[in-house]
């Protein structure tokens, strides 16, 4: 059968390909009121539109959260060299808290030390076998809205603190000798499926800075 021959058939039973779509790879489809046949090259578009939208959103995703990464990293710049400007351990620490309330908005951080450079420091010693036990188990940063009593009596009763970042210091051995921890009144700023790979570097960056300086006191 030549193609005329399928044409002059077709014009003769105009619904033919409604009754046969599914066929011949056609779908019918609603349009003002009536029934008609969308080709599957048309459907294929239509797919293909469809798909070219989800991509667009998607990278749309990925260049914001590329974004956040950027200004996160040059926050982490700007702490690293503000611990690299202090001149001592007490210096350091003092410029640890300023930046993380400045960089990351976190007024309440609090951090304990048990090397022994650090004895005469009142505010920031603490060789309590709890607190060495509490740093030791960190094997990564914990994040979630738990702590014991003696991390939480190192804040203020008010406001109350809902999520905290636990970090702990170690030396190039992996043994702590200190732990960072950070606190806030929202639940969701630290929580338990977050993670923790900037938190993880700060406390490496906050160990070797802090144990150079101990070590040279």
């Amino acid at each position: 059968m030549h193609s005329e021959q399928v044409l002059a058939f077709l014009d003769e039973h105009p619904d033919f390909l409604q009754q046969h779509a599914a066929r011949f790879g056609l779908q019918a489809a609603p349009q003002t009121g009536e029934r008609v046949v969308v080709s599957f090259v048309e459907r294929q578009m239509l797919e293909l539109k469809d798909q070219n939208r989800q991509l667009e959103a998607q990278l749309q995703q990925w260049v914001e959260r590329g974004q956040d990464n950027d200004r996160l990293l040059a926050r982490l710049h700007r702490l690293t060299l503000s611990l690299l400007a202090a001149r001592d351990a007490q210096a350091m620490i003092a410029e640890l808290k300023g930046s993380l309330r400045r960089e990351f908005q976190l007024d309440r951080a609090a951090l304990k030390l048990w090397h022994p450079a650090a004895e005469g420091d009142a505010e920031h010693y603490n060789a309590r076998n709890e607190v060495q036990g509490l740093a030791r188990n960190l094997v990564s940063p914990y994040c979630g809205p738990y702590v014991n009593d003696e991390v939480l009596s190192w804040f203020p009763a008010t406001p109350v603190l809902q999520s905290f970042a636990q970090v702990a210091l170690k030396n190039e051995a992996g043994q702590p000798f200190g732990i960072l921890v950070l606190a806030s009144d929202d639940s969701q700023r630290f929580t338990l499926d977050m993670h923790t790979q900037y938190l993880a570097q700060i406390g490496e960056l906050v160990s070797a800075a802090l144990l150079s300086a101990l070590e040279a006191a």
